[in-house]
């Protein structure tokens, strides 16, 4: 069946305005992902391989204890790293699995950091009474680690370090946590 819309613009003579449009559109969104080096390779469902420039720092505040944390603190952990907010839907969905993972992997020494992204610490308590979280959670209210780990601002974002704190892998994006395949990577990336 034609598409009369298409059909109409053709007739008028503007289906070519459209086409130069659409592939403006195009290169414009080809040029956006060039900038974004991993926003193409970081879709998807596992983890992908992370080597940042220089090692993550971590200082933020520890939501339990009001007190600043560091790697330091986690030294000999193998850490899931994961960054997100309350008002993120992504983050929303993906959290139930991050819990069961971390469980799961728990044997293995695995410890969940939940880095809340710039949220007032009252609005994060009352998040996590909804969906408590096997973590250590902690508030980065200046918004800055995610961008110094390596992230463009999007949430959800996780970072894999294994036990003597070199980055292993990470995700951005939702990812189903619970899942076998994805378990299976993260156990990998700990034992590196």
């Amino acid at each position: 069946m034609p598409d009369t819309a298409h059909s109409a613009s053709s007739a008028d003579g503007t289906g070519s305005a459209d086409a130069a449009r659409r592939c403006l559109l195009l290169q414009g969104a080809a040029a956006a992902a060039a900038l974004v080096p991993w926003s193409a390779s970081a879709s998807g469902t596992g983890l992908q391989p992370w080597r940042p420039a220089t090692a993550p720092v971590l200082d933020a505040t520890d939501l339990a204890t009001g007190q600043r944390r560091t790697l330091a603190d986690f030294a000999g952990q193998p850490l899931l790293v994961n960054f997100w907010a309350s008002w993120c839907g992504p983050c929303r969905v993906e959290m139930p699995g991050l819990g069961v993972l971390a469980r799961r992997l728990a044997p293995q020494g695995l410890r969940l950091v939940a880095v809340n992204h710039g949220e007032m610490p009252e609005r994060v308590r009352l998040f996590l009474r909804e969906v408590p979280l096997p973590a250590t959670v902690l508030l980065d209210r200046s918004q800055r680690l995610l961008k110094a780990w390596g992230g463009s601002g999007a949430l959800p974002a996780t970072f894999v370090l294994d036990a003597r704190g070199q980055p292993r892998a990470w995700a951005q994006g939702e990812r189903d946590w619970d899942g076998p395949a994805l378990a299976e990577q993260v156990r990998a990336a700990i034992e590196g």
